[in-house]
């Protein structure tokens, strides 16, 4: 959630980006739902980011 704010995106244009429905994507920000590596992978690519660069991040996040 908080790399898609940077990026100044809506949860809606996210979404339609990477393939995934508004709740689904909702679900996976507020940790409920898993996703494959797959759909990982074209989330970051929506964000222009790699794979390494959201993990990076993640690690960072859960840290603070």
């Amino acid at each position: 959630k908080e790399l898609r704010k940077k990026q100044g995106l809506t949860l809606e244009k996210l979404a339609y980006e990477s393939e995934f429905s508004k709740g689904g994507l909702s679900e996976v920000e507020r940790g409920l739902r898993e996703i494959k590596i797959s759909s990982l992978e074209k989330l970051c690519a929506s964000l222009d980011i790699s794979l390494s660069h959201f993990f990076e991040y993640y690690e960072k996040w859960k840290v603070e």
